[in-house]
């Protein structure tokens, strides 16, 4: 029983840290680019399949 919590826990946590992950520090790491950067994040594109939709479905597993 302790080890399903803490296998939900963690996956909630993960969900939680993936989301964290994508809607600040990606744009974040866009936006200190000193060339500037006017690129939108969107979780349907390329870049959230990698950043968001991998981590996300890892976090779902647990």
């Amino acid at each position: 029983m302790a080890l399903r919590t803490f296998a939900l826990l963690l996956g909630v946590v993960l969900g939680f840290a993936t989301m964290v992950w994508f809607f600040y520090f990606v744009p974040l790491g866009c936006a200190m680019n000193t060339t500037g950067c006017r690129e939108t994040f969107s979780v349907w594109s390329r870049l959230g399949l990698v950043h968001f939709w991998a981590p996300f479905l890892v976090a779902l597993a647990a």
